[in-house]
């Protein structure tokens, strides 16, 4: 995803949080099974490994501290992969926080040095997926006692939803600002 432009960035944090807002506005049954669904499992942690494959073939050599790219890809990933075998429970959390990890670095890149316009982007960014994106990582069951307690009521549910619905809705507005 480099060279992705802010309003790209936005588009892409409008999609992340008008899902988010969705499932939780609609208490949408995938969020209680979400946490040990194997489909979700490998689905997201398919792509988080893939994600941070790509990454690691196109950093700089500058960054692999002199060591040969090839065996650093192969290490890091097949290590991802062997965490299907012995880390599988809330591996879908897991997968889910690295992938917002991801995601809060390209807008931010996308976004530095361009303030006032940036701005919604790094409060998002940082304010919503990094927080929550290593949290989650971290300690998945603080990602099940947060959805449960947030689907315990519908006010609750209104309040968190609406607030990710009405975040994605000033991510759009201010993509159609830049473009």
């Amino acid at each position: 995803m480099d060279g992705v432009t802010l309003a790209q960035a936005y588009y892409a944090l409008a999609a992340f949080l008008l899902l988010a807002g969705w499932l939780i506005v609609t208490d949408a049954p995938v969020l209680r099974s979400f946490r040990r669904s194997k489909t979700a499992t490998y689905f997201l942690g398919l792509v988080a490994i893939a994600w941070f494959g790509w990454w690691l073939m196109n950093i700089p050599e500058a960054d692999l501290a002199g060591l040969p790219r090839m065996p650093v890809v192969a290490g890091f990933i097949g290590a991802s992969f062997l965490t299907f075998i012995y880390m599988p429970d809330f591996l879908s959390v897991r997968a889910l926080g690295v992938i917002m990890l991801f995601l809060a670095r390209h807008a931010l890149d996308a976004g530095y040095r361009q303030l006032p316009y940036s701005l919604l982007d790094a409060s998002v960014s940082y304010g919503v997926l990094i927080l929550f994106g290593f949290w989650w990582a971290c300690s998945p069951p603080v990602f099940c006692r947060q959805c449960d307690w947030v689907l315990a009521t519908e006010g609750r549910r209104k309040v968190v939803g609406g607030l990710s619905l009405l975040l994605a809705v000033a991510c759009v507005v201010q993509s159609f600002r830049l473009a």
